[in-house]
């Protein structure tokens, strides 16, 4: 595994790091639209959904902005 690391240039390992990241955003949003459709009665739970999503998003976008400076 150690043999591949370095066989492979930072750039490609950057951008898959990228392309994973925008995958598990994608999944992630589709998750949360499923259940903001399903369980949007309680006021409660939806605010803490999107309290959940929002501080997620952010986290998971600047990752991906950090990856792109990276390239």
């Amino acid at each position: 595994m150690e043999n591949i690391l370095h066989a492979l240039p930072i750039k490609t390992i950057v951008t898959v790091g990228f392309y994973l990241f925008a995958i598990i955003y994608i999944v992630y949003s589709v998750i949360f639209y499923y259940h903001w459709q399903n369980y949007s009665m309680s006021k409660a739970a939806t605010t803490a959904t999107y309290i959940a999503y929002f501080s997620l998003t952010l986290s998971l976008l600047a990752l991906m902005g950090i990856s792109l400076l990276a390239l």
